[in-house]
């Protein structure tokens, strides 16, 4: 091995040319059913997206316009007649009254073909046209279902299923009700239910902690909460990545994050009375300070260890981490061909660790590179 060599190595490498209109969009996330990997792109009209078949093929690019006056979009997959056959478009539209926002569901074939009108509104928002509420959709382990999630300004964190038909299955539910805290981060991660939601509940009271929130939800009911208090007393975290890891047999949570100290793996430890360790594996310091710390942008679990994937200012590395915090000696870097990278997206499961970027060769020209990486 080289003295760089973190046992970390590129597996598979897609190029998407700037031909495709998704190559340079900014606002840009993966998705995954069996071993298709899907590339969702937004440009504030459209949505569009492609799959990339296991053996590299690349599908052709499809895609859905949003109706006028939308204020945001979201997108997940979900089954009609096989997992992950429709796309279903979460869109933010202006409510009767001009300022309010309602959540509506589109639904569109993944393989093109005529979409839905947008479904009646799921969720109104209060003056959501001046200040849009956070939302987030993400798919399920079984690509059968469209996850939906808000928050509610009297219910706090609040998800609903939707079928492929962009169906609601069962009554939104509140995740948790306390009184006071703010919520930010709001997501879908890896779990261990059909759908998996992460977040950050945020002090109103000084000298309080932000805690990391994941919880696991079942179709037609039933919600298991992990609270992680990780960050310092009084002290401030970053939005986490979150993996699951195999602890002896059994699988539980584990975080990388970032404060103004640095970046820490925390992890969960649930045969130990529900313990939480948390290892710092970079200092701030190491790179100028806080505000010069590369951004963490995701996280995969391989063994015991943690393929860490930071956005460094001209690269995209992937650090390989130790279940105590310990790096290993080396990185990977992701190509590139001129250090000109826009923002990095993810998409992990155990054993592997995927990434998108855009590749800039100049101001309007590049590509869009889909990689696949490991650590052995």
């Amino acid at each position: 091995m080289a003295p760089t060599d973190n046992g970390c190595q590129i597996t598979r490498q897609v190029v998407l040319p700037d031909t495709t209109p998704l190559a340079l969009l900014p606002d840009v996330r993966l998705d995954r059913v069996g071993t298709t990997t899907f590339v969702f792109g937004a440009d504030g009209t459209t949505v569009r997206w492609l799959a990339i078949a296991e053996d590299g093929t690349v599908g052709a690019e499809q895609s859905v316009a949003l109706p006028d006056g939308t204020i945001g979009s979201w997108n997940a997959l979900a089954g009609v007649d096989a997992p992950g056959d429709h796309v279903i478009v979460g869109v933010l539209l202006p409510a009767a009254n001009g300022s309010d926002a309602e959540l509506r569901l589109i639904s569109v074939p993944a393989e093109g073909g005529p979409a839905s009108d947008p479904g009646p509104a799921i969720a109104t928002f209060g003056d959501g046209v001046a200040a849009p509420p956070e939302i987030a959709m993400g798919t399920s382990a079984s690509a059968l279902y469209a996850g939906v999630a808000w928050i509610d300004a009297a219910q706090g964190p609040t998800y609903v299923f939707a079928d492929g038909q962009g169906q609601l299955v069962g009554d939104p539910g509140a995740i948790e009700t306390p009184a006071g805290p703010g919520y930010r981060c709001l997501g879908f991660a890896p779990g261990k239910a059909e759908l998996t939601v992460s977040y950050q509940r945020t002090p109103t009271v000084q000298r309080q902690t932000p805690i990391w929130m994941t919880a696991d939800v079942a179709v037609g009911g039933g919600i298991s909460t992990l609270s992680l208090d990780v960050a310092q007393l009084g002290g401030d975290m970053g939005c986490a990545r979150t993996a699951l890891y195999n602890n002896g047999g059994s699988p539980e949570y584990a975080i990388v994050w970032q404060d103004v100290s640095g970046s820490w793996l925390s992890v969960y430890y649930g045969d130990q009375a529900g313990a939480v360790k948390s290892f710092p594996f970079s200092s701030a310091t190491d790179f100028g300070g806080a505000d010069l710390q590369p951004p963490i942008r995701g996280v995969a679990t391989f063994n015991n260890d943690f393929g860490v994937l930071l956005a460094r200012p001209h690269a995209v590395e992937v650090w390989r981490i130790g279940p105590l915090g310990n790096r290993r000696a080396g990185v990977l870097v992701l190509p590139s061909l001129a250090g000109d990278i826009g923002s990095v997206v993810s998409l992990s499961s155990p054993g592997l660790l995927t990434s998108s970027y855009t590749d800039f060769t100049g101001a309007d020209t590049g590509r869009r590179l889909v990689i696949d990486a490991v650590c052995y």
